[in-house]
């Protein structure tokens, strides 16, 4: 079967809206779960903020990203892989994608998907690594967003890792 070329279009989206935007873009795609086929449902574990609670990620929960069979957790996984090489450096978005070989739309999907798991499943707001925006390396990208794992995870990824 041949993959068909698809169009893309722009359309604003208020930034409040951007993660949910993607995520459903990523629930249409087959990368992500509808929201009936969420884990858990409910909201034990919210904080009376309506938010989720910053939760430290343990061996164990990152031991369960790694059997986790969704395709935007198992993006993730990659990307810890590379991330837990150097904890402490930030890596570009550009430098990922490439690595990973990936479509940048893509992982951009799979991370948003990804925050949908990490709220449902793991009932927390916090990833396992951290982000920030700063100056592309990409010509192409005025600017792009830095990932990192601390020393700590990077020392129980590998933990993980070690132990499959």
């Amino acid at each position: 079967m041949t993959q068909q070329a698809q169009e893309f279009i722009s359309v604003p989206v208020p930034r409040e809206y951007v993660t949910k935007v993607y995520a459903y873009l990523a629930q249409l795609s087959g990368t992500a779960p509808s929201p009936s086929e969420s884990p858990v449902d409910g909201d034990a574990g919210v904080e009376e903020d309506g938010k989720y609670p910053y939760v430290e990620w343990s061996v164990e929960d990152l031991r369960e990203l790694t059997v986790a069979q969704l395709p935007s957790v198992q993006a993730v996984v990659g990307l810890l892989d590379i991330l837990a090489e150097q904890p402490g450096n930030p890596v570009s978005y550009t430098f990922l994608v490439d690595r990973l070989a990936v479509e940048r739309n893509q992982l951009r999907g799979s991370l948003a998907a990804f925050t949908r798991v990490v709220h449902k499943r793991h009932r927390r707001r916090n990833w396992p690594m951290t982000w920030e925006e700063g100056a592309g390396e990409n010509p192409e990208y005025k600017s792009e967003f830095f990932y990192t794992v601390s020393e700590t995870i990077a020392e129980r990824w590998k933990e993980v890792r070690a132990g499959q």
